[in-house]
């Protein structure tokens, strides 16, 4: 079975998917979807065949499609019920929503009609994750977890992401993946307090999104985590990673950088990734469409509402300057 695919959203991550998907014998796209009509016809130019629509409903009429990549901003989320309900699969790039109410709504329309669904948390493919997972469950218990999200401001002028009200800021649209990974690894959170504050940006027109942040988090474990954020850091002081602190052993997840060290007393062992993690989601997903066995589909949509409810939860506790439970 060749599996047809959909996308809607034809931007910067639906081209990433893309590239996968190309690589991919079993996939095929067909059809592209966008508010921009010309982005949806370039993108349909570089697949032979392939068509363009501006209609979500109009491309779910028009093909058969066994699946569609949603892969639009955060701001746009809210028509996934419309593909659930025609039965087809979905995969759902992050956030999956900036309010759990519509979040909670998606879900139970996926759960209702059924389909294979996926959300693209793709860190958590990467074999050096299992390797980090297999060495900690040896190793533990986990005590604490200390995560990162440190960016220079890149955006372009007007970009959607500097707007709170479109991207959810940076705790939720981009350092959810060091969240999701916090979760993925060391269970699930009981408890939130978050520090967000816009400080070191506020000459850049329009923009009102966090710009610094610390978010301390209490593991149902037991243990304890925090993660720093910040869009203004400068170009040499960057990255992405996550350090998980146990009884015998400490393991560091290099985010974007995909290594893993292993921190023991008397040496580091680093190992470098050698999947790629958003071909390995892709596979995954397809694979699991074609044949019905989810198993290997590591963050269905139900299990990333958890890990949006985190990031959340963090600013409102920011807002209202109390910690919140994660229930």
């Amino acid at each position: 079975m060749v599996v047809s695919i959909g996308f809607i959203g034809c931007g910067g991550i639906a081209q990433q998917h893309m590239s996968c998907l190309r690589q991919i014998p079993e996939a095929k796209i067909v059809a592209f979807c966008d508010i921009d009509i010309n982005r949806a016809k370039m993108a349909a130019s570089s697949i032979q065949g392939s068509r363009a629509y501006q209609d979500i409903s109009e491309m779910l009429r028009a093909e058969k499609l066994d699946a569609v990549y949603v892969c639009v901003p955060p701001f746009a989320h809210g028509f996934e019920k419309l593909i659930v309900e025609k039965d087809v699969n979905i995969f759902v790039e992050k956030p999956i929503a900036l309010t759990l109410e519509l979040a909670k709504d998606i879900d139970s329309a996926i759960t209702k009609a059924g389909v294979v669904n996926s959300v693209g948390y793709m860190w958590r493919y990467l074999d050096t994750t299992e390797l980090a997972i297999q060495t900690l469950e040896k190793n533990g218990p986990i005590g604490m977890v200390i995560g990162q999200y440190h960016d220079p401001y890149w955006f372009p002028p007007n970009h959607w992401w500097i707007e709170k009200a479109k991207s959810g800021g940076q705790v939720v649209e981009q350092s959810t993946h060091i969240f999701d990974l916090a979760r993925y690894v060391a269970g699930e959170v009981s408890r939130v307090y978050g520090e967000l504050d816009t400080l070191l940006l506020k000459d850049v027109p329009g923009f009102n999104v966090e710009d610094v942040s610390i978010v301390c988090m209490k593991f149902k474990s037991g243990a304890v985590g925090v993660v720093t954020s910040t869009c203004a850091s400068r170009k040499t002081f960057t990255g992405t990673k996550i350090s998980f602190l146990a009884k015998n052993v400490v393991a560091e997840l290099g985010g974007h950088a995909g290594y893993a060290k292993i921190y023991w007393n008397d040496r580091v062992e680093e190992v470098n990734a050698k999947v790629d993690p958003y071909l390995e989601e892709d596979r995954v997903f397809v694979e699991a469409v074609r044949t019905g066995n989810t198993s290997g589909i590591r963050s269905p949509y139900h299990d990333a509402l958890e890990t949006l409810k985190v990031t959340i939860l963090a600013n409102r506790s920011s807002e209202e300057k109390r910690p919140f439970l994660v229930g």
